[in-house]
């Protein structure tokens, strides 16, 4: 582009533009290919320059960019409302000079870029409520094109934090001013899934107002617009929904293991939407998930202690209590299985609840957490809590206990054997605990400062009355001690069948080997600040090095 003419558009000179009107009607690019018009809308809001540039040269007013933009996208991105009122203005000159039956503003408005998008989905994703409303008074119709992302214009209004009040403005403008705009987005999320999922109370009660049937429609994983509010927390949107109609809290999700609004909630500790959809459906609480879950196991396995709370305060937790998936699984033997800290002693001491109830494998909970691959703490307080309310193990495991270990040493493919990756961690840990041996006893020999050569202390440790010098000792003696101690830990635990001693003895090595690791570094801290002394800066850095590191390496 000839830089004068470029200069004067960006500048808004209009005589500049009169006067190189034969540069004007020329071809003038910018590297992205954009046209004079192009660069009049990102710089400048006049109404007037927009004119002059297309009365000279109207075959601009759909010319794209690289981008397949017009500057009707340009202007409508930026907000320059005056050059899009000169655009369409000009379109309908054209359009009555013609007799084209207004094609030329059908075209322009309707112009899509590369992305699908139309100047109105612009305006939206740029939040220019003022190009929105002037966009759908030339052409309502235009809230019914959906870019290639599926996108309509009112859903890309809705699908964003609603805290934005342009993009309410965007919302309101389309809702207000076209009868039926479009409202569907990617995988069939409609708009009311997208103001259910942001909690638009407002825009929720207009959308039922104009599309009363769109409450009942789910999107390809068959979540509804009340699975949305579950998940999010949407109270108010939840509370008009069901009001609307309750028959979506029966809605199951086929693609999501059959889950209803309810299942979500109760999934991720939702309960006041719990609340909410039990206070209008109140015997849905009876539906299960796809594999027989019913919303106590759910609370459960997801570890959600305020569901947990919540469910176990009903009336009619009885019967769910004992109620078996498809494994045979009750509540109890998802609450033994759990691998993180949960507290469900009320599930345990529940008057109703069967403590020995078997699963498809003949299994009680108590079996389930006895015979668990998972050693922890939680493991040993949830067994002992199921002892003292006189749980007890399966016939088949009862039997077997005294030789179960042994019995699974000698099978190779049993899946309780002691994990491969147990015994390699110990033997990392038996490495690492020998070097730790070998580079603490070789310092105990190659002590700080040397040895006296004559006198009354010829072969004595010169520095043997400095407190670093004896903390140096201790903390070299406590590292061999320890690391030694790991690996004869480990020595012995390889010859064991049994998984829980086996586990016992590599956790008490490991533990061993760590504070070993800790003396070393405290050993050197004051080894080194022994012989330093006299440098006194260099020492106390070197103390503060260690000190930064020691906590962050324990961490």
């Amino acid at each position: 582009m000839d830089p004068s003419l470029y200069n004067a558009v960006q500048q808004g000179n209009l005589n500049a533009i009169t006067e190189k009107k034969e540069l004007v009607c020329t071809t003038q690019l910018t590297p992205n290919k954009n046209t004079l018009l192009h660069v009049a809308a990102q710089f400048n809001d006049s109404q007037k320059f927009a004119l002059e540039i297309l009365m000279i040269n109207e075959s601009l007013l759909c010319e794209a960019n690289s981008d397949g933009e017009t500057a009707l996208h340009v202007a409508a991105r930026s907000g320059r409302q005056n050059v899009g009122i000169a655009m369409m203005e000009f379109a309908k000159r054209l359009d009555g000079e013609l007799e084209a039956g207004g094609e030329a503003l059908k075209k322009l408005l309707t112009w899509k870029n590369r992305n699908g998008d139309t100047a109105l989905h612009e305006a939206i994703r740029n939040d220019q409520p003022n190009m929105v409303l002037l966009l759908i008074q030339n052409d309502p119709e235009l809230a019914n094109i959906a870019n290639n992302a599926l996108e309509t214009p009112l859903f890309l209004a809705v699908d964003v934090n609603p805290d934005d009040e342009n993009r309410k403005m965007c919302v309101n403008h389309i809702l207000e001013n076209c009868s039926s705009p479009a409202y569907t987005g990617p995988n069939r999320n409609t708009v009311l899934h997208a103001a259910a999922l942001y909690d638009w109370k407002r825009i929720s009660e207009k959308l039922l107002k104009k599309h009363p049937t769109i409450i009942t429609e789910v999107n390809d994983f068959g979540w509804s617009a009340l699975h949305f509010a579950a998940q999010r927390g949407s109270n108010e949107v939840a509370e008009e929904l069901l009001k609307a109609d309750k028959s979506i809290a029966y809605i199951v999700a086929e693609k999501d293991y059959n889950r209803t609004a309810l299942h979500i909630a109760t999934c991720y500790g939702k309960v006041k939407i719990m609340e909410e959809i039990l206070a209008y459906c109140p015997d849905c609480w009876e539906m299960v998930v796809g594999n027989g879950q019913n919303i106590l196991h759910l609370s459960v396995a997801f570890e959600q202690q305020e569901s947990f709370k919540f469910i176990m305060k009903k009336s009619w937790v009885g019967y769910l209590i004992n109620q078996k998936d498809e494994e045979g699984n009750t509540p109890l033997h998802e609450y033994a299985a759990a691998p993180n800290y949960f507290y469900g002693y009320d599930l345990v001491n529940h008057p109703q609840v069967k403590k020995n109830a078997v699963n498809k494998e003949y299994k009680t909970p108590l079996d389930v957490v006895m015979f668990s691959d998972v050693y922890s703490t939680r493991r040993n307080a949830v067994q002992k809590e199921l002892k003292e309310n006189h749980a007890s193990l399966g016939i088949v495991n009862e039997v077997n206990l005294e030789n179960y270990w042994r019995l699974q040493m000698k099978n190779p493919e049993n899946k309780r054997m002691v994990p491969a990756d147990i015994r390699k961690a110990a033997d990392t840990h038996m490495v690492v605990a020998a070097l730790i041996t070998t580079v603490a006893f070789a310092a105990g020999f190659t002590i700080p400062g040397g040895y006296g050569n004559d006198g009354p202390n010829e072969g004595m440790a010169i520095l043997s009355r400095k407190a670093a010098f004896k903390a140096f000792i201790i903390t070299d003696t406590l590292a061999v001690v320890c690391s030694a101690s790991a690996i004869f830990l480990h020595f012995i635990g390889a010859s064991f069948t049994d998984k829980l001693k086996l586990v016992h003895s590599y956790l008490a090595g490991a533990l061993l080997v760590i504070v070993a690791m800790g003396a070393m570094v405290i050993a050197f801290m004051t080894g080194l600040y022994t012989v330093l002394e006299q440098s006194l800066e260099i020492a106390i850095i070197e103390c503060v090095i260690c000190s930064f590191c020691f906590p962050i390496f324990y961490y």
